[in-house]
């Protein structure tokens, strides 16, 4: 049984021995997977380079070239913070800045120059063609409602200063439209419509003449119209424009009446530029002063001081053009035009037979106002506390005496139509002798345009004292910075060449 069990078992090295647990010799097919395999033999891959397949060998990149931009950049750079390098720059801040406070300077006083030229020829003409449109509208109403009054053929005098008025009106109607602005579509529209409404005016003017040439109680009414048309349609639209035309006047002058402080600021920057330039080279070569360099200060302060009284004087004349001129004459014009319209009230109650009592308070209320402002531009400075008079020629004395007396002649018209005499109140109110209302009111007016027209030529004077004060401004600022400009070249020149 034993021996049986041993015969089955079989003896050490047979095949199934090898399962037992045999440890396999080196090399055989079942060896370790760390050792070389029959395939590779432990030689190296043939065309395997050095290092692959986790060699340690030093791999060798290329360097690349700087790029030329930033070498010269660098260079450039490298050469701007040696000592000839920044003197370059030094100057060439120098130049620039001297070159742009002189054409800042001329630009700017050319440009004054122009607006100045152009406020003469054209802005200022068209505001004084409005004023005078208006004016010459309510005289024209004021004569025809006088004429009408005096009942049949009116007087000669009158159908002329009607005529005249007209004509005034028409010519001023062309001067404003030459000198608008063709952008300005409002007022041309305005003009345009003056002129057509001013055609009806005049048509229904001429009906009431002829109705009232034969008596027909008509007349009345057509000239009721035209008055009418004129007060609430014409004068309206006349006001309008002159309002907006003497605002863009004073507005203009105002705009122009500071110095030019940006032109100061550059110069001064220049100036300061080369008092440091100086100092640098003095303290770098110890040579304590720059011919040149001194000579294109004096040039640029030459500038300065060009420029400054340039500006001041012309700032001053522009803002007591404004002042002296364009406020009064707006002022007056305005008085003046109140006026007009308590005289076309005046005639225009005694056409339609109104009693003026109802209307004679605040008649006397505007012509009070009227005559509070001739005051304020008489001669005695003491009594008026205004250092701005326009009775150079006594025009504004005048006009007050006159003012008087066609208040005085008001009074009286009123007194005889309220006792009944109306013809008696259509005398004193269209007559032409010495305390008649309609002579006064001619001799109110005429010195109220006195006064205007000085306090015109006042504005234009000053206006044009600001354009010849920088008439030769420009081209002699060009030249001195042009000058101080080369002169930093001559100066830092020598001294760059020494270093090189």
């Amino acid at each position: 049984m034993r021996a049986r069990t041993l015969a089955r078992r079989g003896t050490p090295g047979s095949s199934d021995g090898t399962r037992s647990g045999s440890t396999p010799t080196p090399g055989s097919s079942s060896g370790s997977a760390t050792g070389p395999g029959p395939a590779t033999g432990g030689r190296p891959v043939a065309g395997g380079r050095p290092g692959a397949g986790g060699g340690s060998g030093e791999s060798g990149t290329a360097v690349q070239p700087r790029h030329p931009v930033r070498r010269r950049a660098a260079r450039f750079w490298s050469d701007v913070l040696t000592t000839p390098g920044r003197m370059s720059v030094f100057a060439v801040v120098a130049i620039l800045v001297v070159l742009a406070g002189g054409i800042v300077a001329s630009s700017t006083i050319t440009q004054r120059q122009s607006y100045h030229e152009t406020l003469l020829a054209e802005v200022e003409p068209v505001a004084n063609a409005s004023q005078t449109l208006y004016s010459s509208l309510t005289i024209a109403d004021s004569a025809a409602n006088t004429a009408f009054i005096t009942g049949g053929i009116e007087p000669a005098e009158l159908r002329e200063r009607y005529l005249q008025a007209i004509a005034d009106s028409s010519s001023s109607i062309i001067a404003a439209a030459q000198g608008l602005d063709r952008t300005d579509t409002e007022s041309i529209d305005q003009l345009a419509h003056i002129n057509a409404q001013l055609a009806t005016y005049t048509g229904l003017v001429e009906t009431a003449r002829t109705n009232n040439r034969v008596a027909n109680p008509v007349g009345s009414a057509y000239l009721a119209s035209a008055s009418a048309l004129m007060q609430d349609t014409i004068l309206p639209a006349a006001a309008d424009l002159y309002d907006r035309q003497s605002t863009s006047v004073g507005q203009s002058d105002r705009e122009w009446s500071s110095p030019p402080w940006g032109s100061f600021f550059l110069l001064g920057l220049a100036i300061a530029v080369l008092v440091l330039l100086q100092q640098w080279l003095w303290r770098l070569t110890g040579r304590r002063i720059n011919p040149a360099l001194g000579v294109a200060s004096l040039l640029v302060v030459a500038t300065f001081l060009l420029t400054m009284i340039a500006g001041f004087l012309a700032a001053n004349d522009n803002a007591k053009g404004l002042s002296e001129g364009a406020a009064p004459m707006n002022e007056l014009t305005r008085q003046r035009i109140n006026a007009q319209k308590v005289r076309a009230q005046e005639t225009l109650n005694l056409v339609r037979r109104t009693d003026p009592e109802g209307s004679a308070a605040e008649r006397a209320a505007v012509l009070g106002g009227v005559r509070d402002t001739l005051t304020v531009y008489l001669d005695d400075e003491e009594e008026t506390g205004n250092d701005i008079s326009l009775d150079s020629h006594g025009a504004v004395t005048e006009a007050i005496e006159a003012l008087d007396e066609w208040m005085a002649a008001q009074n009286r018209a009123d007194s005889r139509y309220q006792q009944g005499d109306y013809q008696g109140a259509i005398e004193i109110s269209s007559g032409q002798d010495a305390g008649d209302s309609g002579a006064a009111f001619d001799e109110f007016d005429e010195s109220m345009q006195a006064a205007i027209e000085e306090a015109r030529d006042t504005l234009r004077t000053r206006i044009d004292n600001a354009r010849r004060t920088s008439s030769s401004g420009p081209d002699l600022i060009i030249a001195l910075s042009t000058l101080a400009a080369f002169g930093v070249v001559v100066g830092i020149a020598p001294r760059i060449r020494e270093y090189l």
